[in-house]
């Protein structure tokens, strides 16, 4: 650097001298000599001059230049952790044990039901109503409320048994068939014994009597193929 400053104030001064020995000349050809040799020292020093800017912004740019460094690699993300999936025969396994624990929660409740209808049908069928005409008034009107209140047990457990018709299917369709049947005929059985007490003549209190007798052995049948179907050993004979 101090090279090329020295080189350049050496050919300013050359061609500053040159320049003053050009005025200082006589004669055209000494001048034209002169000058010439003036304006080619002093196009050297131009020329230099600016190749020496040159080189310095040059240098000054790369010395300003700022060094951009690669992103460092992004590490890969992890792959999820696979969820274990149970295996078909696993999947199998559980449903049938959910079915099964199904089958087997409706049937204690049938076997609920059944045992309800039975003692309806065992307190209802305790009844004489053939011999009302040989009783007091306070004891006709008991036995009257009673019908009623067996009517209403009788109503209310077919109501329960129907909420289980969705869930009893399969190896308990054929059990629920015939409790159903069983109720059906002890809810018939209770209407007839409560209108009993409403009949108009004799003819009236026979036929409902008999209607009555009789819907309580179908029943009694029902409930015992029933009970036979769910294993319950207190299906009546």
């Amino acid at each position: 650097m101090k090279s090329d400053l020295l080189m350049l104030t050496l050919m300013y001064s050359v061609a500053c001298a040159a320049f003053i020995g050009a005025i200082n000349s006589r004669g055209p050809v000494r001048v034209a000599i002169s000058y010439f040799l003036a304006i080619l020292t002093l196009c050297a020093a131009v020329y230099h001059t600016s190749q020496a800017l040159s080189s310095i912004s040059l240098s000054s740019q790369s010395e300003d230049a700022v060094v951009v460094l690669p992103p460092p690699p992004s590490e890969p993300s992890p792959a999820p952790t696979p969820v274990a999936q149970p295996r078909p025969s696993d999947s199998t396994a559980i449903t049938a044990s959910k079915s099964d624990a199904d089958l087997n929660q409706t049937k204690l409740e049938l076997l609920g039901v059944l045992q309800t209808v039975q003692r309806i049908s065992k307190n209802i069928s305790s009844l004489n109503l053939g011999a009302v005409a040989d009783i007091s008034d306070e004891e006709y009107e008991s036995l009257q409320n009673k019908t009623l209140n067996y009517l209403s047990e009788s109503r209310k457990a077919k109501e329960k048994l129907l909420s289980f018709a969705s869930t009893a299917h399969g190896p308990l369709k054929l059990a629920f068939d015939d409790l159903s049947g069983g109720v059906n005929d002890l809810v018939t059985a209770a209407t007839n014994a409560e209108r009993f007490f409403k009949s108009e003549n004799d003819s009236e209190e026979k036929a409902r009597l008999a209607a009555f007798r009789h819907g309580i052995q179908t029943a009694n049948a029902q409930f015992k193929k029933a009970g036979s179907e769910l294993g319950s050993e207190n299906s009546p004979e």
